[in-house]
């Protein structure tokens, strides 16, 4: 009796690879995009089921009526632009076309970057918005390692922070793309050494039309802040340039990961998921995944870690009313705010109260 050839059948499909060089970076982004997904959901959940899942306290100071006219205008207009970009990039796309498409997804991808948000703050106090907007304060002390004290009472603006991480993330990201091809037109000789950096630089000017205008009327501020390095430093609509520098740095690196897929459609972290033996709608949820783990790694380390190491030099901390203070810091409260004359706190560490007598009246203002 012969024995069976071992060769494959002419019928026998090609066997796909299951894994190689090609599908490193798909996997890798991958498990980090889930592991980022748990630690969010975690906090999120322990945020929404705890005791500091109510308003952040505005206090005793009275509001201009006209800056919260312009509060509650905003959220109707963030509002709006949120249900036009799910429809535009989202749903329409994946009417028409029976899949999500590619910048549908990073849109998702960028609205997952909301929850390090807080981290401005993760160990002074250096961001502050209006606690007039519509908030449940914020899920701050259910991040790993959360360090300054009171951090849950940031009030973390619902519809202005969901457009903004929906629709103005995705806004820059596009534009930097819209940039480099009009670039490649206008300055065909040189070459994207020269396009990447003017690109970069009109992302940056992008991102102070929004931020400038919202710091001069009270919306949000940057209290605290090297005084070298800010525009109108102890003024309370001061404004550290390094906020605008760090955050397109990350717009820019996505940008790039956009602008640079293959004839696939596919980014650099979505490599190799079409060896995979998995179904379609897996390989769209391990894309997701991936980019989303790109977004978050690199929104932490090219935005938050150099923000943070700047947020510890802060030497200026403006007067503010108690709606923009919502008693983490300043009167009624045992901790003085940041200055060059107050230690740094943590959530269990000695404070020096506001009211000690070895600050100076420029310290005590708050």
């Amino acid at each position: 009796m012969p024995l069976a050839s071992s060769s494959p059948s002419k019928a026998s499909p090609p066997p796909v690879p299951l894994a190689g060089t090609p599908a490193q970076p798909v996997k890798f982004f991958a498990l980090a995009g889930v592991i980022i997904a748990g630690i969010f959901i975690g906090a999120l959940f322990q945020w929404v089921t705890g005791p500091y899942f109510k308003p952040a306290p505005i206090g005793s100071d009275p509001i201009p009526e006209w800056t919260l006219n312009l509060i509650r205008f905003s959220e109707v207009f963030c509002f709006a632009l949120i249900l036009w970009f799910l429809w535009a990039l989202l749903i329409k796309p994946w009417i028409r076309d029976k899949r999500m498409s590619w910048d549908g997804m990073l849109m998702l991808c960028l609205l997952t970057m909301w929850v390090q948000d807080p981290m401005c703050n993760y160990f002074n106090f250096t961001f502050m918005y209006n606690a007039h907007w519509i908030n449940m304060g914020s899920w701050s002390e259910y991040l790993p390692g959360w360090q300054s004290p009171r951090g849950s009472n940031l009030p973390e603006p619902f519809f202005l922070m969901g457009g903004i991480y929906l629709w103005w993330t995705t806004i820059n990201v596009l534009a930097f793309g819209w940039s480099l091809k009009k670039l490649r037109i206008w300055l065909p000789r040189h070459s994207m050494l020269v396009h990447i950096p003017l690109a970069y630089m009109v992302i940056c000017a992008l991102d102070m039309i929004l931020e400038l205008p919202a710091c001069f009327t009270g919306l949000f501020a940057y209290p605290g802040a090297p005084s070298w390095i800010t525009l109108w430093a102890g003024q309370p609509h001061q404004f550290p340039l390094y906020e605008t520098f760090f955050m397109n740095f990350n717009y820019t690196a996505i940008g790039l990961l956009r602008h640079y897929r293959d004839d696939k459609g596919e980014s650099w972290v979505e490599r190799g998921v079409s060896t995979l033996r998995l179904s379609q709608s897996a390989r769209t949820l391990m894309r997701f995944f991936a980019l989303m783990g790109f977004c978050n790694i690199s929104y932490f380390i090219v935005y938050f870690m150099p923000y943070n190491w700047m947020a510890l030099q802060a030497d200026t901390f403006p007067k503010y009313p108690s709606y923009m203070r919502y008693e983490i810091c300043g009167e009624g409260t045992p901790y003085a705010c940041p200055s060059r004359e107050v230690p740094i706190p943590s959530r269990h560490s000695l404070a020096i109260p506001p009211t000690d007598p070895r600050l100076s009246a420029t310290a005590r203002q708050n």
